[in-house]
């Protein structure tokens, strides 16, 4: 894992976090998706892996109070999603997310290929 890779990403995303408003729920999750699709651009173009770009998003988690409101507003609305609207990188955090909140899985786990899932206790 490189370290410059993942700290010009993690700053990327930051910077290009759209604004997630107050109490809005559509906000909070229109920003995830958005943010998200610029992850899966960065990792399409090759300028970071998988498992780095899920680190960035961890940090993100932890650093940036918007992203981590729009990951926790997705992932606790994610059942009344569409199914294909969030970018496979996007649903696999968010999918982690919901594991780790120990949140029943959703008609979005069974398209996921996310080895993580299947150790849901649910």
């Amino acid at each position: 894992m490189s370290e410059e890779k993942t700290s010009t990403a993690f700053e990327k995303l930051r910077s290009n976090m759209p604004s997630i408003g107050f109490m809005s729920r559509k906000k909070r999750i229109k920003a995830y998706i958005e943010i998200t699709k610029i992850a899966e651009f960065m990792l399409e173009n090759d300028d970071v892996s998988a498992e780095e770009m899920l680190f960035v998003f961890s940090l993100l988690m932890r650093k940036c109070a918007p992203f981590q409101k729009s990951a926790m507003m997705t992932a606790l609305s994610l059942e009344s999603l569409p199914k294909d609207i969030l970018s496979p990188i996007g649903l696999k955090f968010i999918l982690e997310v919901r594991n780790n909140l120990s949140l029943p899985k959703t008609h979005h786990t069974a398209s996921s290929n996310d080895a993580n899932t299947e150790d849901s206790p649910h």
